[in-house]
């Protein structure tokens, strides 16, 4: 369990410690960008305070921008960088599409950031998580769900990011998800979803959960270089015939 019972002999009004735990929550990393909180009635049980105090604690949360609606599943987690990243980049990449580029070196680097701290770090959790992500990108590309596919292989990528324990890059890589799957959405289709690119593609995501599994960091930087490598080139063969 995430929450702790707020103590009710404590001097500060209970909204404000309640909003303070779930703030410190998001900040050391227990609460990632789109996860989403309890229901209200079990998240007031989890933190023994009453269900005034706690919509109190979560109004001003969303009004602060740490959490959103989400229809009548309740509050999720923000993505907290996404105003100063992804929406102005986005803006970028529409006005200039040359801005891909640009946009994949900056994974490059992320990514294969990621990979080593994700290797060194990972929980168990963090790994079941992982091989999931993984596996639902490889039964996409088997069977060549196009529809899926540039999530999945987004969603992959995040959730190594996530595995990582660093809040700053986590929030950063889950910042720009709208620029990183609408990228994947690109490449794939360049190769026009070519079956044997695809399996090329998939055999160095493979390549980059084995070692990430394995532990390996220095082998899972490498290959996450490698990948993102020929990805660019795909770019620039691309840009090339322009």
């Amino acid at each position: 369990m995430h929450f702790r019972p707020i103590q009710s002999f404590t001097r500060k009004r209970l909204s404000d410690v309640v909003a303070d735990q779930i703030k410190q929550l998001i900040s050391d990393d227990t609460l990632m960008p789109g996860d989403r909180l309890p229901a209200e009635r079990d998240l007031a049980t989890q933190l023994a305070v009453s269900r005034p105090s706690l919509r109190e604690a979560l109004i001003r949360l969303e009004s602060d921008g740490y959490i959103a609606t989400s229809g009548r599943c309740g509050f999720t987690v923000v993505d907290l960088t996404a105003p100063i990243i992804s929406r102005p980049l986005a803006e970028l990449l529409l006005q200039n599409p040359r801005t891909s580029a640009d946009i994949l070196e900056l994974r490059q680097g992320l990514e294969a950031i990621s990979t080593v701290y994700a290797a060194e770090r990972a929980t168990t959790a963090d790994l079941r998580k992982i091989k999931a992500a993984f596996e639902a990108l490889k039964a996409a590309s088997q069977s060549q769900d196009r529809m899926n596919l540039a999530e999945l292989d987004a969603a992959f990528h995040l959730a190594i990011a996530d595995s990582t324990h660093n809040v700053a890059l986590a929030h950063v890589m889950h910042g720009i998800h709208t620029l990183i799957r609408e990228g994947m959405r690109q490449y794939h289709r360049l190769i026009d979803y070519d079956e044997a690119m695809e399996k090329q593609l998939m055999s160095q995501h493979q390549a980059i959960y084995d070692a990430v599994m394995a532990r390996d960091a220095q082998k899972a930087r490498k290959a996450a270089e490698r990948h993102l490598a020929f990805v660019r080139e795909i770019y620039q063969e691309d840009a090339a015939k322009l």
